[in-house]
C-alpha cells in the first residue's frame, strides 16, 4: 500500500507561446485567448510577457515602432499586451509582468556594482539566465490571498 503524501500545493505549469521575432502575429491575443480558456476551466492564472528589447520599458520608445505603451494599476510603462491579459483575464497585472532584456541586464549590472557576484566575471550564463528564470518563477508566487497560480503564460 503507497505511503499517505502529505498535502501539498500543485507545482505551477508554465506555457510559453512564442513566435520569433516577428511583431503582430498575435501572440498576445492568442495567449490571452488561452488564457481564458484555462480559466474557464477552473485554473488560476497569470501571464507575463517577455520583450527582447535592451530599453527598460516602452515608455520612451515610438509608438509607430512599437507600439502604444500600457501603464499597469502599480504604474509600470508595459508593453500593450499587457492591458490585453488584464482584460481577458479580468484582473489587474503588476509591472513584473512585463520583462524586457534591458531590466534583466540593468538588474544585473546593479548587481554586479554592488559586490552580490563577489568578484565573479559577470557572463551572459549564468548570470544573465539566472535573472531570467528568477523573474519567470517569481510569478509563481503566493498572491495576497495566499494562492499560487495554475498556469502562468508566458
Amino acid at each position: 500500500m503507497p505511503a499517505l503524501r502529505k498535502h501539498h500545493q500543485p507545482t505551477t505549469k508554465h506555457l510559453f507561446v512564442t513566435g520569433g521575432v516577428v511583431s503582430s502575429l498575435g501572440k498576445g491575443l492568442t495567449a490571452s485567448s488561452l488564457g481564458q480558456l484555462l480559466i474557464a476551466r477552473g485554473l488560476q492564472v497569470t501571464m507575463q510577457k517577455l520583450d527582447p528589447y535592451l530599453n527598460v520599458d516602452p515608455g520612451t520608445m515610438n509608438p509607430f515602432q512599437h507600439g502604444e505603451v500600457f501603464v499597469t494599476e502599480d504604474g509600470a510603462e508595459t508593453d500593450l499586451d499587457v492591458g490585453h491579459y488584464e482584460r481577458f483575464l479580468d484582473r489587474n497585472l503588476p509591472g513584473s509582468a512585463n520583462v524586457t532584456t534591458g531590466q534583466v541586464y540593468s538588474t544585473v549590472i546593479a548587481k554586479e556594482r554592488r559586490g552580490e557576484y563577489l568578484g565573479d566575471t559577470v557572463q551572459v550564463i549564468p548570470h544573465i539566465t539566472d535573472e531570467i528564470k528568477r523573474r519567470i518563477l517569481a510569478m509563481a508566487e503566493p498572491d495576497g490571498n495566499g494562492r499560487r497560480p495554475d498556469v502562468i503564460i508566458t
